[in-house]
């Protein structure tokens, strides 16, 4: 699959869903991107390099279902402007690897992709896992329809 043809799929998707307000995509230099993340002290794994092609750049804003505006970024100013040790701390209690991918919500929650394709934000109050896969992900993100039980 081409970084268009997922961008694309997910745009249509996100755009399908009434509660949604806009999507905005951008492009993203797949090799600065990277750079970025290295330099910021991050791995940067071959599921974070299919990220980067696919999904940075898009940010998105909903209505959130108690009447609330919601917006979510992918882009890599705002999954590099979490703080390593943080983030550090959440692959830990996490078990596994898992690298910042964006932000969500005016709470600014970290949101980070594991290893293992799962979608978690990240904050003060906690880790939520959101889903399986970031375009399943995000349309439950949307819709309000992931367990938003803090662990």
């Amino acid at each position: 699959m081409t970084a268009n043809s997922a961008r694309m799929r997910i745009c249509e998707a996100l755009e399908g869903i009434s509660a949604v307000r806009f999507v905005r995509t951008a492009d993203v230099d797949v090799e600065d991107a990277c750079r970025r993340f290295r330099s910021e002290g991050y791995e940067v794994t071959d599921w974070l390099r299919s990220f980067i092609r696919d999904y940075s750049g898009l940010t998105v804003g909903w209505k959130g279902v108690r009447g609330g505006d919601n917006e979510f970024s992918t882009a890599v100013e705002d999954a590099l402007d979490a703080f390593l040790p943080n983030i550090r701390i959440y692959s830990r209690r996490l078990g596994c690897l898992a690298l910042p991918i964006g932000v969500a919500f005016a709470t600014e929650e970290r949101m980070l992709l594991s290893e293992f394709d799962d979608v978690i934000l990240g904050g003060d109050a906690g880790l939520q896992r959101v889903g399986k896969g970031f375009e399943a992900s995000m349309c439950a993100l949307v819709t309000g329809q992931w367990d938003k039980t803090f662990f």
